[in-house]
This record gives structure tokens, C-alpha cells and sequence, in this order.
């Protein structure tokens, strides 16, 4: 029993290290390290090369200092490092195209947690925030074809698939939508 009481305390002291802020231009580097680490797991067993290209087009200075400037960034810090974060904003300011929706749709583009601090309530916390920012009825987000452990994360927490998107060049976008009012 003292075992279980130690860890349970451990797991308090841990949690309450965190501390939830917005995102600036200053955390670009952290960003680019959080990619590092949670990108090739996640999306290399998937497919390699589609892994290797987030990195190299969305996880890089250039495309967080323009995301930076037209969406909402929150971060989850640990002792000083940034250990997760999201991004959410309107599609219509999104750096691509999306011929397939038609109107506007509010979409949270980022939510990843460094695999070292998984299983801490960290992602479930930094959606509430967003959730709680969006100024909508609806909170679209892409999960892509494989990565089945985001798929449980957000169906758990009430999102539901509305469409697939494919080019079959890369593993298909799996679009789920989130009623909140």
C-alpha cells in the first residue's frame, strides 16, 4: 500500500509542475523538438516518408511563425520545457487548400504530448482549452489514416468521423468533428 501512496503522490507533485500558456514566437524551437520526438513515432510506422514530410514542411520555424500569426497556440510546460502543445484556428486561414469543404470550419491542426509524459492528462487538458476557446458550435480536427491511438483519444472525448479524404500518394485524412453547444 505505501507503494501505491508514493506513486499517487509522485503523479500529484508531477501534475502540479504543469503550467498552461499561450504560445509565442519564443517557443518555435521547442515546437520543432516536440515534433522530433513525437512525429517518427507516430507517423513512421504509418508510412516513413509521410512522417519525414511533416517534418520537413510543418514542423519547421517558418510554418509556426505564420501559424503563430493567424491561430491560437497553447502549451503545456514542465519544469521550464515545453512537453505539448496545440494549435487551432479557422480553415480559411490555413496554409493549404481544402477544396472538398465548403464554409468555414474552426480546426485544431496540432494536439501532441511528448511521448514522456503520456498517460498524465496532459492532452485531455490542453483540448478542454481549446474547446473552451473556440468560438463556434464545432471543432473539426484531421486524424490521419492509421494512427489509431488518436482515433481512440478523440472518439473517447466525443469527436466523431464525418469524411475521409484521400490523394493516394499519402495515407488518407480522416476528418472528426466535435458538437460543443
Amino acid at each position: 500500500m505505501a507503494d501505491l501512496t508514493s506513486a499517487v503522490e509522485e503523479r500529484a507533485q508531477r501534475a502540479s509542475l504543469l503550467t498552461y500558456r499561450r504560445g509565442t514566437t519564443a517557443d518555435v524551437p521547442a515546437f520543432r523538438a516536440l515534433g522530433e520526438a513525437v512525429v517518427p513515432p507516430t507517423y513512421g510506422p504509418i508510412d516513413a516518408a509521410y512522417a519525414q514530410r511533416m517534418l520537413d514542411e510543418w514542423w519547421v520555424p517558418e510554418r509556426f511563425e505564420a501559424s503563430l500569426a493567424v491561430n491560437t497556440h497553447l502549451v503545456a510546460e514542465c519544469d521550464g520545457e515545453v512537453v505539448a502543445m496545440a494549435a487551432f484556428g479557422l480553415l480559411s486561414r490555413s496554409h493549404r487548400e481544402f477544396p472538398h469543404v465548403a464554409g468555414e470550419r474552426e480546426v485544431m491542426w496540432k494536439l501532441y504530448v511528448h511521448p514522456d509524459h503520456h498517460g498524465r492528462g496532459i492532452g485531455s487538458r490542453l483540448l478542454a482549452e481549446v474547446e473552451a476557446l473556440v468560438e463556434g458550435d464545432e471543432l473539426w480536427l484531421e486524424v490521419v489514416e492509421g494512427n489509431e491511438q488518436a482515433f481512440r483519444f478523440y472518439a473517447a472525448r466525443g469527436f466523431t468521423e464525418a469524411e475521409r479524404i484521400g490523394d493516394r500518394a499519402w495515407p488518407d485524412d480522416v476528418w472528426m468533428v466535435k458538437r460543443l453547444r
